[in-house]
């Protein structure tokens, strides 16, 4: 096929996988152009909470935390399912081994970030601290013009990760009331300055693309691919929308996303449309749909990164859930009145027991004490607008027997959960679920209740109940791809010059979830380890 223009690398996608494949091939003096379809860029990335689950990281050593690749792998054997797992051990190994290597790339190309103190998501005896990585606030006018055409996650104010508990238990302590004067105190100082400050995943997707415009990488917006172009077995480039023909005369990188927000494609393969997700809508599974014609194998198209969500009147997006189910004096339970989950599990752990018992919905339950002391949904404690509870987004009842009657909930079943929840929680000790029991719940939980910071007892009205929806951060099936980051064709050999990474690939954990960033740190490592694999 003949060319209207060529690069060494065409990148397709703007997210963090996207533009790391790109600031990677361009470092190595290749000629690189990210085509984003949308009219703004950043991807889901944008969106999301910007951590990176790197084990090994140099952040994590210099925060004095021990660790080794042997301990990471053997924590992931400890809780995967090798019957679902798509990949094999080599590729796994490789993102382990890289990663570092990614985080010191962009270290040393100005990147500020530092090490979480979240600990990894599951029990397990090789499960780490520290493994995950935290953006820094930045300032969004180093992006000088690209700011105005950058996808934005609607934040109120730029907050670190590790601040998020702390302040999701608002006046509760010293520690959470010093949490929100350096997160407010510290907006306002930054703004006063003439900053425009990017937390979470704006501030990892922002400095990204400082990093590339510093590299001269163009970023073509509106620019949806029609075509991947195959040739005697080889990928060669694409052809857009609008006929224009680009050339990828090294190699071509899949950077695209899933397929979150296609609803006839996850309601056919998943059972579940995206109204409730919090990727990006733009994520409607463009290059995935292509897989038959590109001849690449895929897997686990079934699958998502699994969680909660609220669907609030008035906002458009989902609002993921996480802080309002975790802190005590909280329960969730089914239609039936019936507890199925640990309430404070990870959110891959809850919104996959919510798929396990057939649930796209469920109650979360908080009583006078919860909402007293709380944010929820970025409400104060004790500030409960009138107006949602006229919507119906809050239930509320002065008694147990009221709430059931006005949300349906089997009165029977929930008033003897309630007793059998209250008296466990009375002693701190959930012996249904285990709530409150790992580190990862202690890093969520209230530490000033006691004898459990997660588990406390929900008996004082009165009572809100919530509609929680079955959500999730994206989907994480999609193409097949190997240790190199090729993607594998159906024959199990990689094409040549074809890449992918993040989204619109098979994770490479399979079915479980790791810890904080476990999207978003293999996404980056494997287009860091395929834009290195790229002939010079």
């Amino acid at each position: 096929m003949s060319w209207d223009e060529t690069y060494d690398v065409v990148v397709v996608g703007s997210g963090a996988s996207g533009l790391t494949a790109a600031i990677t091939a361009a470092r190595r003096g290749l000629s690189v152009v990210v085509l984003e379809k949308a009219s703004v860029w950043g991807g889901t990335t944008a969106l999301s909470g910007g951590g990176l689950w790197v084990p090994t990281n140099r952040y994590q050593r210099a925060a004095g935390v021990p660790d080794t690749l042997e301990a990471a792998e053997a924590y992931l054997d400890e809780i995967s399912n090798p019957a679902d797992d798509p990949t094999d051990r080599p590729k796994r190994r490789a993102m382990l081994e890289q990663g570092p290597h990614l985080v010191d790339m962009l270290t040393e190309a100005g990147f500020a970030w530092t090490s979480s103190p979240q600990p990894d998501y599951r029990a397990a005896s090789h499960a780490g601290l520290a493994r995950g990585l935290d953006m820094e606030i930045a300032d969004g006018r180093r992006l000088g013009a690209n700011l105005a055409t950058m996808r934005r996650s609607g934040a109120p104010f730029a907050i670190m990760i590790k601040d998020i508990p702390k302040v999701s238990r608002a006046f509760t302590s010293l520690t959470s009331i010093a949490a929100m004067a350096r997160v407010f105190l510290g907006e306002k100082l930054r703004r006063a300055k003439g900053w425009i400050p990017l937390g979470c995943g704006e501030s990892l997707i922002g400095q990204l693309r400082m990093i590339a415009d510093q590299l001269g990488i163009e970023v073509r917006l509106n620019s949806p691919i029609a075509q991947v172009v195959i040739e005697d077995g080889r990928a060669t480039g694409v052809v857009l929308e609008g006929g224009q023909r680009i050339g990828g005369g090294k190699a071509l990188f899949l950077c695209a996303g899933g397929f979150a927000h296609a609803d006839a494609m996850r309601t056919d393969l998943q059972g579940i449309d995206g109204a409730q997700s919090s990727a990006s809508r733009d994520d409607t599974g463009d290059i995935i749909r292509m897989a038959d014609s590109i001849g690449a194998k895929t897997a686990m198209l079934d699958a998502a990164w699994w969680g909660t969500a609220f669907a609030m009147p008035g906002v458009p997006d989902a609002i993921f859930c996480l802080a309002e189910r975790s802190l005590p004096h909280s329960i969730v339970v089914d239609q039936s009145g019936r507890r199925f989950v640990n309430e404070a599990a990870d959110y891959y752990s809850f919104g996959s027991a919510m798929r396990k018992a057939g649930l796209t919905e469920a109650w979360l339950i908080v009583d006078a004490t919860h909402r007293s002391r709380y944010m929820f949904c970025g409400m104060l404690p004790g500030k409960t607008p009138q107006g949602l509870i006229d919507a119906g987004f809050f239930i509320k009842a002065d008694t147990i027997d009221a709430l059931s009657g006005k949300t349906g909930i089997d009165p029977a079943n929930l008033k003897a959960t309630l007793t059998r929840f209250n008296a466990m929680a009375a002693k701190g000790v959930d012996e249904d679920f285990q709530r409150g029991e790992s580190p990862y719940e202690g890093f969520w939980n209230d530490p000033t209740v006691k004898p459990n910071g997660s588990f406390a007892p929900v008996d004082k009205g009165p009572f809100l109940a919530v509609r929680m929806l079955l959500g999730d951060l994206g989907t994480k099936g999609g193409l097949v791809t190997d240790k190199h980051s090729q993607v594998v064709g159906t024959d199990g050999q990689p094409i040549a010059g074809l890449y992918a990474a993040g989204n619109c690939t098979a994770s490479v954990y399979g079915r479980s979830y790791p810890g904080p960033g476990a999207t978003l740190g293999p996404a980056m490592t494997f287009a860091y380890i395929g834009a290195n694999h790229i002939p010079a």
